[in-house]
């Protein structure tokens, strides 16, 4: 839905609700300064603190950088397509003028030489950097109960989980603390916190953001991926992040009404009660625009997931982490950033004697279910697939850290943490391909509950074609109730966060 142009003089509240493609135009042609943009989402970061979504934020460098970003429009030079537009980044991809902790004790002070390559695009295109946001430890986990930097807390209820492990990136835009962040998916990442803060998250096909800088856990499973609120927003991103490495984009279209998937035995197996109730809600008006539903289940999958995925992880991360150590924060060692991890936290040795074996056998599943995945889509010609995010709304804050995550009650039973936020989300990372989280309700407690369309690797571009249909059938995400996030109600005000001109 259309917003009304906000001009300089109306509340701060009302700039935070701009889109991010809402706020790239209003800076751009004047309506709106960087600097005003920006001291606003600085004033509702401090505003809503208590949701611990940020590792670090250096107001006075984001105020000087908005200063510039005015002073360069003002001066009549060029301006990139987010000028002036302050973009929220996960701690673990490198930033020069702010550390990159990978919310690890062991690298809590860590100061990269260099932005990371994704970090680079946005600044040619003209973003500032607001902050580094909250993860699980070094990305291993699905919650973001982080023992270094403390729990991030889920805007629409914060004494429930906000997901993981881009739990600070999904909170910090869900509660307008930021219009669009920076995060990682090697299984899960990006979808769970998308799915429990109630955004859109978009994990593109594997290798279509390059990597570099970006402190790794799977070589073979991990993404950069975007968070927004609106699906425009993610194209807008993704526009500047792939077109930077590739040339001009591949316009394709949608030639007929889109085929959309479900595959129920696999991926709707013991739903909550109102994640089926959301979710059946939501095929329904799919199907009443004109989607066409079809379903048709996917047996193997059964064989080939379970297992699959952490099997990769394990045997990929010590080496991966150890790379990036020699390579960006040499002063630290692999034996000392393992001994300092939080007490829940197991990084198994890459001994190949233990590991090997068991590895090779799991990239010869995921190889399968590459292929039982492209079958699949040609044989029933889907665009996409739909499912729910997860089975279950954010669960409650656990009184102990558990990673990956505490086992989990749906229904009144006790569901594995592997099986409730793993099961959904593992068949993607395995094949490679595109997901794109939209917000599809809210429970009668209030809690988002996501959906997300999967496309084969490398149709991106028609996935967030179908994304913005579907988006506008869907409609806008759910609104955190200000009081939750510690943010009141009424329209910010106050002491600015920064000293105005």
């Amino acid at each position: 839905m259309p917003r009304t142009a906000v001009r300089p003089s109306e509340p701060a509240s009302q700039l935070t609700e701009l889109s991010l493609a809402q706020a790239a135009r209003l800076i751009c042609e004047g309506e709106v300064t960087s600097l005003a943009y920006a001291e606003a989402l600085l004033d509702a970061c401090d505003r809503g603190a208590q949701l611990n979504a940020f590792i670090s934020i250096d107001a006075e460098m984001v105020c000087d950088q908005a200063r510039a970003a005015d002073l360069h429009r003002a001066r009549g030079l060029p301006l990139g397509r987010l000028h002036g537009v302050p973009i929220a980044i996960k701690d673990n991809i490198n930033t020069a003028e702010l550390p990159t902790s990978g919310g690890t004790a062991a690298l809590r002070h860590h100061r990269p030489a260099s932005d990371a390559i994704v970090v680079d695009r946005l600044r040619r295109a003209g973003a500032i950097l607001l902050g580094k946001t909250g993860l699980h430890e070094l990305s291993m986990g699905w919650t973001g109960d982080n023992p270094n930097f403390g729990r991030v807390r889920n805007p629409h209820a914060p004494d429930h989980i906000a997901g993981g492990s881009s739990s600070g990136s999904a909170a910090a835009v869900a509660v307008r603390m930021a219009p669009a962040a920076l995060g990682t998916d090697t299984n899960g990442s990006i979808r769970i916190p998308a799915s429990f803060c109630g955004v859109v998250g978009y994990r593109p096909s594997f290798g279509r953001y390059p990597l570099d800088g970006v402190m790794p856990l799977a070589r073979t499973l991990d993404t950069v991926g975007l968070i927004a609120r609106e699906v425009a927003d993610i194209k807008l991103l993704d526009d500047v992040m792939h077109v930077a490495a590739s040339g001009q984009p591949v316009a394709r279209s949608l030639s007929r009404n889109p085929r959309v998937g479900i595959a129920p035995d696999f991926y709707l197996g013991n739903l909550d009660r109102e994640v089926e109730r959301i979710f059946t809600d939501a095929v329904q008006r799919l199907s009443t625009a004109g989607v066409e539903i079809v379903c048709a289940d996917i047996p193997e999958l059964h064989e080939l997931v379970p297992g699959t995925a952490a099997s990769i992880i394990a045997h990929e991360a010590p080496e991966m982490l150890e790379l990036y150590l020699a390579a960006h924060a040499p002063s630290v060692t692999m034996a000392a950033l393992v001994a300092r991890l939080g007490d829940d936290l197991h990084l198994k040795s890459n001994d190949p004697s233990a590991l090997a074996a068991d590895y090779w056998r799991a990239i010869e599943r995921r190889q399968q279910l590459l292929a039982v995945y492209r079958r699949h889509f040609a044989d029933h010609h889907l665009d996409a697939l739909l499912h729910p995010v997860l089975p279950m709304a954010a669960p409650l804050q656990a009184a102990k850290r558990v990673s990956p995550a505490p086992d989990v009650e749906i229904n009144g039973q006790t569901v594995p943490a592997k099986l409730a936020y793993g099961r959904n989300v593992a068949p993607l990372s395995l094949a490679g391909g595109a997901a794109l989280v939209l917000p599809a309700g809210i429970t009668k407690a209030r809690l988002p509950v996501g959906i997300c369309l999967e496309a084969l690797s490398g149709h991106d571009d028609a996935l967030l074609q179908l994304g913005l249909e579907v988006n506008s059938i869907l409609g806008p995400p759910p609104c955190p109730l200000r009081s939750n996030a510690g943010v009141p109600a009424r329209s910010i005000a106050g002491p600015s966060a920064c000293e105005r001109d």
